[in-house]
């Protein structure tokens, strides 16, 4: 039980509210208490935590506790329930983890198809305040699921923006005092600011259209004006997003403080990073030399690097300030697209530029070693990288064109990349920039 209650706790301070949120953390606290948790979701909660246990006897039950909490899904597969919702979940980002993309899919598509048949978030006239909020944030973390999921295995979205009419999440700390007993009332959704979970949901909407340009560019149905301009209604879009967040919500070092004292820090360096990768991915095609001169080219590719710079300093920081680590599986890939854009300044950018650039790309390495160590499928992740360079090394004077291989670099995180057989000799630059990046060849450089 003691094993139990320490695991269920590293996951709700690690994982949960983070790439998903799915549980009232005191209600499930006191439902491992009394041994009331379903198996399959308390063997993936174990699963996904006991790697990040000091204790050896316990981190080397990652597997075991996965393949139990697969063999408990399956026995309990028609169960019609929030609870088996919740179980998808949870055994799709173990499956995600372990390098097993189509199995996660899958998982996520029951989940899906469950959410629908229940009619996900519709609150029961019987439900308290508690079971509706857990619902509502159960049916918002399928739809950042899918926004993602649907990305990085190309496959179609399951949950239309149409279904944005629901309540977003309440503020966490609100939720997290809630009774079990608390009545259910819209007053706890009417003049409310959200919770970071909320803006989370916002900023996935925004993410889902970036993907919709993406597409479009690799299939060429986009001329380059036209490719401006949805940049740029995009880029408002993000520009109003950060206009509506409260100040104590825009990113500071002292409100990352408050936040990890209200035991939020985690959380609130999610919400930052997303913001940041998701941006960087807007502005990414600028980075290509090859585009024909636009009116906003130059802007957009300078903004690109600020995101991806941005990125990896409050990677950084999160890693400094004490309850605030960024350790989720899905930071491996968006570390990748920050490390990506870095090594295009390193290649293409000004002297004055690479010291900094390439100090940001070790410090970005670093993370990405270490997550390594939690999540087997970031190998994969970190592979790209060295397929990235490749790429930019067959021109040092004009990079990659976009087209459905950056599209796939960019957004298809699950899936395995073309590689590249041979290397183009290596300009002076190039070297620097092959040096660098054969620091995640050499671990043992960092301690992590």
């Amino acid at each position: 039980m003691q094993t139990r209650e320490h695991l269920v706790d590293l996951y709700l301070q690690l994982i949960h509210d983070k790439p998903h949120t799915l549980f009232h953390p005191p209600t499930l606290r006191a439902q491992v208490r009394e041994d009331a948790v379903p198996r399959v979701i308390l063997f993936s909660i174990m699963s996904l935590a006991a790697r990040f246990s000091d204790d050896p006897s316990t981190s080397q039950r990652t597997k075991e506790f996965f393949n139990y909490a697969k063999d408990s899904f399956r026995m309990d597969l028609f169960n019609m329930s929030l609870e088996n919702i919740q179980a998808a979940v949870l055994v799709g980002n173990l499956c995600g983890v372990e390098g097993q993309p189509e199995l996660e899919s899958l998982f996520f598509g029951i989940a899906f198809r469950l959410a629908q048949i229940i009619r996900l978030p519709t609150p029961n006239l019987e439900d308290g305040a508690v079971s509706r909020e857990v619902k509502l944030r159960t049916w918002w973390t399928l739809y950042m699921i899918d926004r993602w999921s649907s990305a990085g295995l190309s496959v179609p979205q399951q949950l239309s923006d149409d279904d944005h009419f629901h309540h977003l999440p309440m503020p966490e700390l609100k939720f997290w005092h809630l009774k079990p007993d608390h009545p259910q009332s819209e007053e706890h959704y009417h003049n409310e600011s959200h919770g970071l979970w909320g803006y989370m949901v916002m900023l996935a909407r925004i993410f889902g259209h970036i993907q919709n340009l993406h597409k479009s560019l690799a299939d060429g149905a986009l001329n380059d004006m036209e490719a401006e301009q949805r940049t740029r209604n995009l880029a408002h879009e993000l520009e109003r997003y950060i206009d509506l967040l409260p100040l104590e919500i825009h990113f500071s070092v002292e409100n990352l403080k408050n936040h990890a004292a209200l035991g939020l820090g985690r959380a609130f360096v999610a919400l930052h990073l997303g913001y940041h990768h998701y941006a960087t991915l807007l502005y990414f095609p600028y980075l290509d030399h090859q585009q024909r001169e636009t009116p906003n080219r130059a802007m957009y590719s300078s903004r690109c690097k600020h995101h991806a710079v941005q990125f990896s300093d409050i990677l950084k920081l999160s890693h400094e300030v004490k309850d605030c680590e960024a350790l989720y599986f899905i930071v491996g890939h968006m570390t990748v697209v920050s490390s990506a854009a870095l090594i295009h300044t390193l290649l293409f950018g000004q002297q004055e530029e690479l010291p900094q650039t390439r100090s940001r790309l070790c410090d970005n390495f670093a993370i990405l070693l270490k997550l390594r160590e939690y999540w087997p499928a970031v190998e994969l992740m970190i592979e790209r990288l060295f397929t990235f360079q490749k790429v930019c090394m067959w021109s040092m004077e004009k990079i990659y064109t976009v087209d459905k291989w950056v599209v796939k670099f960019l957004l298809q995180h699950a899936l395995p990349i073309e590689e590249f057989s041979t290397m183009p000799p290596l300009s002076e630059r190039g070297k620097f920039a092959n040096d660098t990046l054969s620091i995640l060849r050499r671990p043992n450089m960092f301690t992590v």
